[in-house]
């Protein structure tokens, strides 16, 4: 784990929350855009024998934007909390070079 480093571990979690966050703007555009071609046919048609005709206005647009900005969040969190330890391994090695 030391091999790594605290930037590579740095690194690693901005990575993964980018692609993260690539992977749910995908499946929310796949599902909007299933959305926007489903045709009034789709709509009007008879339920399967047992299901519900319950008929759900679904708004996929705000759960992407929802989750996107959670994610955002995250990652904003994520960069600030990363690079201030950083910066104060970067000035704590500094002072240990120039010593008290």
């Amino acid at each position: 784990m030391d091999e790594i480093g605290r930037a590579g571990w740095f690194g690693i979690g901005v990575t993964t929350m980018a692609l993260a966050g690539a992977a749910h703007a995908v499946a929310g555009t796949g599902h909007i855009l299933r959305e926007m071609t489903r045709t009034s046919a789709d709509e009007n048609r008879v339920p399967a024998a047992g299901g519900s005709d319950l008929q759900v206005d679904s708004g996929p647009g705000g759960w992407v934007l929802f989750g996107a900005l959670v994610l955002a969040g995250g990652s904003i969190y994520h960069v600030l909390a990363g690079t201030g330890t950083i910066a104060k391994e970067i000035v704590h090695a500094g002072e240990a070079v120039t010593g008290p």
